[in-house]
């Protein structure tokens, strides 16, 4: 783990200053303020006393974008923030805001050149809220129709009038705004889950004849039924008008499902999982992925995980049930859990289904004791990667597995643990960071999470929006490209989801400030 650097800033005063330098030369000039106003708008998060919650909210990215123009030069009193609880109120507030500066530049009071950054209003279910507050997607046009017209005829006329628009993480239907922040999406968390499991099990080296177990567990909200189905029994129309609009309804349900979250998740999931299913280096303990299942099967491993863990356990539960005939528990090296409240639930009902160790256990990198000693700030980690252990003796083939069972390893490398009694416990991976899973971080029973690279997002725009007001154009970055859409040039910025295990847990969460060592049980 790298410690903190810049511990003497030679802006500070890292050489004594030669006695014949001008008087003048010791004291440095203040840089001069740059010009323009930012007015941030953005989503509420709601109060909330449950550190059960994921880490990405707009009430942490607010003052860390402050912060980030401040130290380019903005003054303060030149930042506005504002918060709404809903798009009525969001359209009205960014109304009001331009009139006024309009109004303002009327009189004469004002020509400051403004740069407006806007999170626009979404309603998300409680499945996408468990990733966090930043999730892309388009406002919904059909949606609070009055509020999305507003909000929509306030950027026109800000944009019309020379002011600058940011949008962030979600884009608005008729808007080609001067930068759209691209922050999570549903693919982009699935596969960088995918990515890290791929890795940290060494699937290159698994074979068919020793597979590695592979569960993903894909939350999803139960659809609800719609009231329009049972109005045709009561007529005699079942004729082939009828077929066809039911027909067309039905492929336009399974359109919007493959475009939903937990669908467009699993997506990101097989772009790189699938490769390892087909030829049988991966399999499902459950049985519920085949070497044919495609990216459009992934209602094969959703599942409604209500409002608490036991329904996530209970579903878990069932996917690693014990063999009847051999008494003996299902073998799982790694789940794949999407988030971390989905997490929580599994880590609860492994330890009650008799699972043991760590996800250290698994080619380890580092030590428990490594770990704590690490973030605690008392040595650095030295990792040292070992063979991958071998799977535990098996009687029959893992589901979904057409290997010999005479050609099945049966030996184990020195440190894997498992038995009939206790087996193996799995790596596990989520996303949002939450506070309360951080210590099981720590201790190993969750191997990863993730989250966006906050400070660094805040640092990026903060830079475009000074560039925006100075020279009407987002400055050049390595973070921002330029993407065609819809026929049109759209600048975008975007950074890496950041993952977070117990090998840079101290530099990703607690050096930045996103958590306190508490938090972490240090």
């Amino acid at each position: 783990m790298v410690a903190s650097a810049g511990a003497c800033d030679p802006a500070m005063g890292g050489g004594k200053q030669s006695p014949s330098a001008p008087q003048s030369r010791a004291t440095s000039t203040a840089p001069a303020e740059v010009p323009g106003r930012v007015a941030i708008f953005t989503p509420s998060d709601g109060i909330t006393l449950s550190q059960h919650t994921p880490i990405n909210k707009w009430a942490a990215l607010v003052p860390e974008l402050k912060a980030a123009l401040t130290k380019e030069h903005l003054s303060g009193k030149r930042i506005d923030a504002y918060t709404s609880g809903n798009l009525e109120d969001q359209s009205k507030e960014l109304q009001d805001y331009v009139v006024n500066r309009l109004s303002e530049r009327k009189a004469g009071k004002t020509s400051e050149p403004t740069t407006l950054v806007v999170a626009p209003m979404t309603s998300p279910d409680s499945i996408t809220r468990q990733y966090g507050d930043y999730i892309s997607k388009s406002l919904d046009a059909d949606a609070e129709d009055k509020a999305s017209a507003r909000l929509v005829s306030s950027l026109r006329l800000a944009a019309g009038a020379g002011m600058h628009v940011v949008l962030l993480a979600n884009q608005v239907p008729g808007i080609h705004p001067d930068l759209f922040v691209q922050l999570s999406d549903a693919r982009a968390i699935g596969q960088m889950q995918a990515d890290k499991l791929a890795s940290k099990l060494e699937l290159d080296k698994a074979s068919k004849n020793n597979p590695c177990r592979i569960e993903i567990l894909l939350p999803n909200r139960t659809a609800e039924t719609s009231s329009s189905d049972a109005s045709s029994s009561d007529t005699s129309s079942a004729d082939e008008d009828a077929e066809a609009g039911q027909a067309e309804q039905d492929r336009q349900e399974e359109r919007d499902g493959q475009s939903s979250f937990p669908a467009q998740a699993f997506v990101g999931i097989w772009q790189v999982l699938g490769p390892y299913f087909k030829d049988g280096r991966a399999v499902s303990p459950s049985g519920r992925l085949k070497a044919d299942s495609t990216e459009k099967d992934w209602q094969a491993v959703a599942f409604d995980p209500g409002k608490d863990a036991s329904a996530t356990g209970k579903e878990l539960a069932t996917r690693l049930s014990m063999n009847d005939d051999t008494k003996t528990h299902t073998e799982v090296d790694g789940i794949l859990a999407m988030n971390d409240f989905i997490v929580s639930g599994v880590v609860s009902e492994l330890g009650d289904l008799g699972y043991r160790g760590t996800s250290a256990d698994v080619n380890p990198e580092i030590s428990i004791s490594g770990i704590v000693g690490s973030m605690a700030g008392r040595q650095d980690l030295h990792r040292q990667r070992v063979p991958k252990p071998a799977q535990s003796p098996v009687t029959q083939n893992p589901p979904g597995s057409d290997a010999d069972p005479s050609q099945q390893t049966t030996g184990k490398t020195e440190g894997s643990t498992p038995s009939d009694d206790h087996p193996a416990w799995p790596i596990i991976s989520g996303y949002g960071a939450y506070v309360d899973n951080i210590p099981q971080i720590v201790d190993g029973r969750q191997w990863m999470t993730g989250l966006e690279d906050r400070l660094g997002i805040a640092a990026d725009i903060a830079k475009a929006c000074v560039g925006l007001n100075s020279q009407g154009k987002v400055p050049a970055m390595d973070t921002v490209q330029t993407i065609d859409q819809n026929g049109k040039q759209l600048r975008r910025l975007s950074r890496p989801l950041v993952a977070v295990s117990a090998s840079n847990l101290k530099a990703a969460l607690i050096d930045t400030g996103y958590i306190k060592p508490a938090d972490a049980g240090l």
